[in-house]
């Protein structure tokens, strides 16, 4: 290392001990903050003011470990946690932890850091710490932390959800939102989150993800598309998802999200009081569906719909039933059921 002498100024953090594990050697310093695109470090003991600056991106390409170092108490914690005593590993966790969240731009730095952080994140959602797990999610950098800690942060806000943590559920998904430069393992991430959000209901937040994933072009952004076209419809927009359809490249009959495309028009075609139109792009969609495809029920219940409004009765219950059987844990199912077995005055199903 290259040590110079004197003061500097850079991020004010706290002084920690950690070894350096290069391919052919290992060298033990202390971090003593970070200054621009270069990490800071002293030799071990005394401090002298001597100071080596080690750019971040070399050590990346020198494919070094950083490796912080813990006492013993921190391993006991560790242990304990995995043992499930959540609140008595908490207070050490909270304490090795917390140094680490003014460096957080190192997460792209193989090591010990980031696992250490994620632990502390998992023992805070254990122990329904809601507000401190979520200052400490909103700390950790989306656009260079691994998937697997994009992971859990989509793990989170669905745990936030459940919790009926709103403010915190908003933090968290304006932290997700404003991340750049995503890479597409990250937007898979991201892909799923939106997924989970549509599938519970949440139209805004995953409309505000599906929007994000689509922005960049990719293996993702044509599906991210028609979500965002399927959100808007359920949210009620008037022109947004016809303009999203509008923005698809030209899709044959074998390109995936085709019979996607097919419900959505379908659906803006029964919102428009067009039946025939809506029928139509209900069955050429149901043409072109596999069973599988996560949209599958719904278009087959559009189907059974639109088969009773064109009073094809028979064709309908045959749909309706065909969506209750195979289909039993889905809202489709439910709706269906209604119509096949009407315990309530008759409403309207489009």
């Amino acid at each position: 290392m290259l040590l110079i002498s004197g003061s500097i100024e850079m991020l004010q953090a706290a002084e920690l001990p950690v070894r350096l594990q290069y391919p052919t050697q290992v060298n033990d310093v202390i971090l003593t903050g970070v200054d621009g695109d270069s990490l800071v470090f002293r030799p071990k003991g005394r401090d002298r003011g001597g100071r080596a600056y080690l750019k971040i991106d070399g050590l990346i390409e020198q494919r070094v470990v950083l490796n912080f170092l813990f006492p013993k108490s921190y391993y006991d914690a560790v242990a304990a946690l995995d043992q499930g005593q959540t609140y008595e590993a908490l207070p050490v966790l909270k304490k090795e932890v917390a140094p680490f969240l003014d460096y957080m731009s190192l997460s792209e730095i193989p090591g010990n850091m980031l696992p250490t952080v994620l632990s502390y994140l998992e023992a805070l959602r254990a122990a329904d710490q809601w507000t401190a797990a979520t200052d400490v999610a909103t700390r950790i950098p989306v656009a260079i932390a691994p998937a697997l800690a994009l992971d859990q942060l989509r793990s989170l806000s669905l745990e936030l959800l459940a919790a009926d943590e709103k403010p915190a559920l908003a933090r968290l998904q304006r932290h997700l939102l404003n991340a750049r430069n995503l890479s597409q393992d990250r937007l898979e991430v991201y892909l799923r989150l939106a997924d989970d959000w549509r599938e519970a209901g949440e139209y805004v937040r995953a409309f505000e993800l599906y929007r994000k994933v689509q922005l960049q072009a990719g293996p993702n952004q044509i599906e991210a598309r028609l979500w965002v076209a399927y959100s808007s419809f359920y949210l009620g927009h008037d022109l947004v998802p016809q303009v999203f359809l509008d923005e698809l490249p030209e899709m044959e009959v074998n390109t995936a999200g085709y019979s996607l495309r097919e419900l959505i028009k379908a659906r803006l075609a029964i919102r428009d009081g067009d039946i025939t139109a809506a029928m139509r792009s209900a069955a050429e969609g149901k043409t072109y569906a596999a069973a599988t495809d996560p949209w599958y029920p719904e278009l087959l219940y559009t189907v059974a719909v639109l088969y009773g409004e064109m009073g094809m009765h028979a064709a309908s219950i045959a749909a309706h039933r065909e969506v209750s059987i195979l289909f039993p844990e889905t809202p489709w199912a439910i709706q269906s059921l209604q119509v096949l077995e009407p315990t309530t005055p008759e409403v309207s199903v489009l």
